[in-house]
């Protein structure tokens, strides 16, 4: 390992001013959220929800990208394991906001726990009794709450142990195996839990919409924002202690994944579409015809534009894969267009006749609330365990390439 390009070879990551702008976002984001409860608590909930799910989706995204490399024997992410397991960090940020909505928004934010108790609850659903048990009986707060923290403690728990391996591998133990057995173990988990979390938190604000795609629609704009905030994050570590270890190949092989995930996001989203539309269902079709009027419509069409159109046609080009500026200008795209499919799917269901758009000021500035968070939790992770694993007696080949001869 003496030939490793150590961090101290390169210029060293500057984080103060960052943690400080990331402080002040958390704060105004807070102080947001407080002051929007006062005038409007069901817009403010809103935001929370929405806001809540950047943290959300960037560490899901971390961790799949990690276990299903780790699960397949890949190594060209090796170099970029510990930026990847600082981008999980936020996790912490979504069980707060959750007991936060779980103890007092949900009922601003939904029908089902506004009701529950009540006769009309039942009636909700239009629900066919099965032996006794129908949707209304599984969409209660009890419920809901449980599943819900039950899934995040685990989350948790099990990015703590990625975590955990990977640190004592820096001190030397042999991790490969038991870290690939916690991958294979973790995407099966994770496929579950995470299709039950965006189900209960997104899809439950129209209880009779129903689709078979939610779960992976979701997912993949999770993997989506996390590439584009993983090849920000390189870009600008490049300048500092990954300057030595991420080359031109690991760019390529990043604006690779950004460009087949951004076809693969568009492929899902149009599934979806059309097996509503095949269908033709009352109960599933309101669920577009709402987000097609009022200028949601407008605001999906660019969306598509954002997410899929411009990274396909920018990224096509191989050597535009290895420029930074074409990466990062990409990237910066691609999260405007997750930005605004969060607020496509969260905002009509509070604001049908009347266009809230992804700009609305009180919204951002909440999801920049959340944005200072994650940075704060990222920083400290970084600042305290360092940006590369050094341990993994793969580093160095990977970094010279010698996985591609």
């Amino acid at each position: 390992m003496d030939n490793l390009p150590p961090e101290s070879h390169a210029p060293a990551l500057r984080t103060t001013r960052l943690k400080a702008a990331a402080a002040a976002l958390a704060a105004i984001g807070l102080a947001t959220f407080v002051g929007m409860l006062l005038i409007d608590p069901q817009h403010a909930w809103a935001a929370l929800l929405q806001g809540m799910m950047i943290p959300t989706y960037i560490a899901i995204g971390a961790l799949f990208f990690i276990a299903a490399h780790a699960a397949a024997g890949s190594v060209w992410t090796v170099p970029l394991r510990r930026v990847m397991e600082g981008l999980s960090a936020g996790f912490p940020l979504t069980l707060l906001a959750f007991i936060a909505i779980a103890f007092f928004g949900g009922p601003y934010l939904y029908e089902w726990v506004n009701l529950a108790g009540k006769p009309e609850h039942h009636s909700l659903f239009h629900a066919h009794h099965t032996q006794g048990i129908d949707k209304s009986a599984w969409m209660t707060p009890t419920r809901w709450i449980t599943t819900t923290s039950v899934i995040l403690v685990l989350w948790i728990g099990l990015r703590q142990l990625f975590v955990r391996f990977s640190l004592q591998q820096d001190a030397g133990a042999d991790i490969i195996a038991k870290h690939t057995r916690l991958s294979i173990a973790w995407l099966i988990i994770m496929a579950v839990t995470f299709s039950w979390f965006c189900w209960d938190m997104i899809l439950a604000l129209h209880v009779n919409f129903v689709s078979t795609m939610w779960g992976v629609y979701c997912f993949t704009a999770a993997v989506q924002t996390f590439l584009a905030v993983l090849v920000i994050f390189v870009l600008w570590m490049r300048k500092g202690p990954l300057a030595n270890s991420i080359r031109e190949h690991t760019l390529h092989d990043l604006g690779s994944w950004t460009l087949v995930w951004s076809a693969f996001c568009m492929y899902i989203g149009f599934a979806q579409y059309l097996v509503v539309y095949y269908a033709n269902l009352d109960e599933e079709t309101y669920f577009f015809l709402i987000r097609m009027q009022h200028g949601y419509g407008y605001a999906h069409v660019a969306e598509v534009f954002l997410r899929f159109v411009i990274p396909f046609t920018v990224l096509m080009s191989q050597s535009m894969r290895t420029r930074p500026i074409a990466l990062l200008g990409v990237s910066i795209l691609v999260l405007l267009g997750n930005w605004m499919d969060l607020s496509w799917l969260i905002m009509p269901a509070f604001s049908q006749n009347e266009y809230r758009g992804f700009y609305d000021l009180p919204t951002v500035l909440v999801g920049a609330g959340f944005v200072g968070g994650f940075l704060l939790l990222a920083l400290s992770f970084w600042g305290k365990h360092g940006v590369l694993p050094k341990g993994d007696p793969r580093l160095q080949s990977t970094i010279n390439a010698e996985h591609l001869h």
